[in-house]
């Protein structure tokens, strides 16, 4: 593998891993009914850098998706990375048919642009700014089918706080899938470019 493929190798997986990351944080809000904070705040922060192609900038690096990398390394998932993978092809899923989607792409756009541009939120992890968040993704990508199902316990998926803070992790997972999307990066490479995308999230991890 040449200098070039490896490094856009990396920043596929960098990408997929905010998807991954993006998986792992609403399994642990379903589950548990909280969140690891930092990446939780990174995954936030993500959604309104639209219009960038490097991970680096759009995600904070390996920094920024920490979280989701061992799950690309992993060999043996368990039933939770499995479910966590069944989560993050979901996501996959629905970034494919925003992009079909026009006019759902155009009011989720003008909606993040809204956000960025008025100020009003300074904080997207302030209970203010994840309300915003998730009332974005109930007006767009929660229309597209079929919809993401995450599972957990019922107490918390029935507390609005919680709920608010998926439909927000949701909103990141696609915005990591869609810059995915645009470096190549496509749903049958997690399976059949497998090695290879475990092999690169490794050496990811180990840089820190």
């Amino acid at each position: 593998m040449s200098d070039q493929e490896r490094a856009l190798t990396e920043q596929r997986v960098l990408a997929l891993a905010g998807v991954c990351q993006c998986a792992l944080l609403a399994q642990e809000l379903a589950r548990r009914g909280h969140a690891q904070p930092e990446p939780l705040r990174c995954a936030l922060e993500s959604i309104l850098v639209v219009n960038q192609t490097d991970p680096e900038i759009a995600l904070g690096g390996v920094q920024g998706v920490y979280a989701g990398l061992p799950d690309l390394a992993r060999k043996n998932p368990d039933p939770s990375a499995v479910e966590r993978l069944r989560y993050a092809i979901a996501m996959l899923d629905i970034q494919k048919r925003l992009r079909r989607d026009t006019t759902t792409a155009s009011r989720l756009r003008a909606q993040l642009d809204e956000i960025r541009d008025g100020g009003a939120i300074v904080d997207l992890v302030s209970p203010e700014g994840i309300s915003a968040l998730a009332g974005i993704y109930s007006t767009t990508l929660s229309l597209l089918t079929p919809k993401i199902i995450i599972r957990g316990s019922e107490q918390h998926l029935k507390d609005e706080d919680i709920v608010l803070k998926v439909r927000s992790v949701l909103l990141a997972g696609v915005r990591a899938a869609y810059l995915f999307h645009e470096l190549g990066g496509r749903k049958w490479q997690i399976f059949i470019g497998r090695k290879k995308l475990a092999d690169s999230a490794s050496r990811l991890l180990g840089r820190q």
